[in-house]
């Protein structure tokens, strides 16, 4: 399943002479959050780092050039705005996944199953 959501933003991001308004963006992870740490981001641009990372096209932009100091640059706070809902409509794209009953939460019983759940959560972890 595609969880990216696209849109428009309301005013644009001007680049190399151009006005770049269509985005598609991706859901964002933990992982994507660890890498703006990881590439020295301030605290107070996490969640700018974080777009820039998830953002996967904006208009005719290359991928490798939508970067947190292009968007500190050049984003204006309405087009903040629309990045920030158009990512949570692609992470409800997984709560509707999870809503259609797709993946099961069923409770476990026994230490045997308790024992060997909490070790596949922890394989999966790593």
């Amino acid at each position: 399943m595609d969880f990216t959501h696209s849109a428009t933003l309301p005013i644009g991001v001007f680049y190399q002479g151009q006005l770049h308004r269509d985005f598609t963006i991706r859901m964002s992870t933990v992982g994507d959050e660890i890498a703006v740490v990881e590439d020295g981001i301030p605290d107070s641009g996490t969640l700018v780092g974080v777009l820039a990372r998830c953002l996967t096209t904006l208009g005719s932009i290359p991928e490798e050039e939508i970067t947190y100091q292009l968007l500190c640059d050049a984003l204006v706070s309405e087009d903040y705005q629309a990045l920030r809902i158009a990512q949570q409509e692609a992470k409800k794209k997984l709560s509707e996944l999870r809503n259609a009953s797709v993946i099961t939460d069923t409770p476990l019983s026994g230490l045997a199953s308790t024992a060997s759940a909490k070790n596949a959560l922890e394989d999966l972890a790593l």
